[in-house]
C-alpha cells in the first residue's frame, strides 16, 4: 500500500477523468455514472490527442492509495463495470486503438498504470491485475527495497508478457527502475557520451 491520507470532500474520495481524443455520449455518462457510485466526480473533461497511434486515452486519476481497500470496499461491483465499460471502448475504437491511464494520487506520491494501445482481452487481463497487484506494489515499496522515498512510480502493459512491467520510480531528482532480481529499487544511471 501506498502511504498517505486519500482526499476528500465529505464521504467520498476525490477522483478524475480526462479523455483525451473522444468518448460517445453513452460511454460519456457510463463512466461518469459508475464512478459517481463511489467517488466525488465531474464529468469527463476533453484534450485534444497528439498521439497519432490512438483515437482515445482515457486518463482516470484516483484521489485515494492504491490499495486492496480502493477495489473491495470503495469501487466493489463498480469497478467490474469500469472494467466492462473501457473493454467496450477498446473494442469501439478497433484498429484506430485505445489506451487507458490509471492514477493513484495522495499527498506523498502517485502511482501510474499506462496500458498503451489494446485489445479489448488485453484490457480486461490488464485491469484485473491492476485490481490484484496491490500486495505485490506494497511489497515492492517496504523500506528496504527503496533507497529513497519515491514520488512518482510508473508501469507500462506488456501484451506480449500479459504482465504490468518497467516499474519505473523517481524521487529527490533521481530516477530508479525496480529489479525483479533482487526486488529493489535501483538507480538509473545516466548514459555515458
Amino acid at each position: 500500500m501506498i502511504p498517505g491520507q486519500s482526499l476528500t470532500t465529505g464521504q467520498k474520495p476525490l477522483a478524475e477523468v480526462l479523455v483525451e481524443g473522444e468518448l460517445s455520449p453513452f460511454e460519456d455518462e457510463s463512466l461518469y455514472r459508475i464512478l459517481r457510485k463511489s467517488f466525488d466526480i465531474k464529468h469527463p473533461s476533453y484534450a485534444e490527442i497528439h498521439d497519432e497511434d490512438l483515437s482515445t486515452r482515457v486518463n482516470v486519476i484516483f484521489h485515494y492509495p492504491y490499495a486492496k481497500t480502493l477495489f473491495t470496499e470503495v469501487l466493489q461491483e463498480n469497478w467490474r463495470d469500469l472494467k466492462e465499460l473501457f473493454k467496450q471502448v477498446s473494442h469501439r475504437r478497433g484498429r484506430a486503438g485505445a489506451a487507458f491511464t490509471f492514477k493513484f494520487v495522495v499527498p506523498a506520491n502517485e502511482l501510474v498504470f499506462k496500458s498503451g494501445v489494446l485489445n479489448e482481452h488485453e484490457v480486461a487481463s490488464a485491469l484485473d491485475q491492476i485490481g490484484h497487484l496491490t500486495p505485490i506494489v506494497g511489497q515492492m515499496l517496504r523500506p528496504e527495497a527503496v533507497q529513497e522515498p519515491l514520488e512518482r512510480i510508473e508501469a507500462v502493459f506488456d501484451k506480449k508478457g500479459d504482465r504490468w512491467h518497467e516499474f519505473r520510480g523517481s524521487g529527490s531528482g533521481k530516477n530508479f527502475v525496480f529489479d525483479d532480481s533482487t526486488f529493489r529499487w535501483v538507480p538509473v544511471l545516466k548514459e555515458q557520451k
